[in-house]
């Protein structure tokens, strides 16, 4: 017969082994949604010389994670992507640039995109920038918003304003360690002459 301690004993180990498995399933949540950047330059009509210098090194093995989800070597909550933009001399205090964040995608696929935040120099999705000097430099910060669904949010108390999808599990197995893409428009448009 088995005794009242050893069911005991086995009941504690149970729970502590459920315990270790639902912590690191929940640790593991976020982990794997990967970034690449890649750089072009479009020229349409008349070419300007807009010259772009891609900043950035070694931020393919990163993995953006909602914020609060960064637990492991290679998590970040934010990407900070860094360009030096220059334009022809002539063109200095003539022009202004236009920076805008468009075709967000993850995985070639618009439908979580609006879970994920880009901020150019600080305003979000596009920037006016004056060009007062041969160079300047454009920070993009990247974030990925957490899923959040109904459920979720009455579960945790939440305020029901960060429903943000219908299913917060399917989102999260679509978004997991997929790519996200976008395009950075850069135009060059001249400044209003004030007399």
């Amino acid at each position: 017969m088995i005794s009242f301690r050893a069911v005991r004993i086995g009941t504690i180990l149970f729970l502590l082994a459920g315990f270790a498995f639902t912590s690191t399933s929940a640790l593991a949540y976020w982990r794997e949604v990967n970034t690449l950047k890649d750089v072009q330059v479009t020229t349409i009509g008349s070419p300007v010389e807009i010259i772009v210098t891609d900043l950035n090194q070694g931020n393919e093995s990163l993995r953006l994670v909602p914020i609060n989800y960064a637990i492991s070597v290679g998590d970040v909550e934010r990407i900070e992507l860094y360009y030096n933009v220059g334009v022809s001399r002539e063109l200095l205090n003539e022009v202004e640039l236009h920076i805008n964040a468009v075709d967000v995608l993850i995985n070639d696929s618009s439908t979580y995109s609006h879970l994920v935040s880009i901020t150019i120099m600080g305003q979000s999705d596009s920037a006016v920038l004056n060009l007062f000097k041969d160079t300047l430099l454009i920070t993009i910060v990247i974030e990925l918003t957490e899923p959040i669904d109904n459920a979720e949010a009455i579960e945790l108390g939440l305020d029901l304003d960060l429903i943000n999808v219908e299913d917060s599990v399917v989102a999260y197995e679509t978004i997991n360690g997929q790519n996200i893409s976008f395009i950075l428009e850069l135009e060059l448009v001249q400044k209003e002459v004030i007399n």
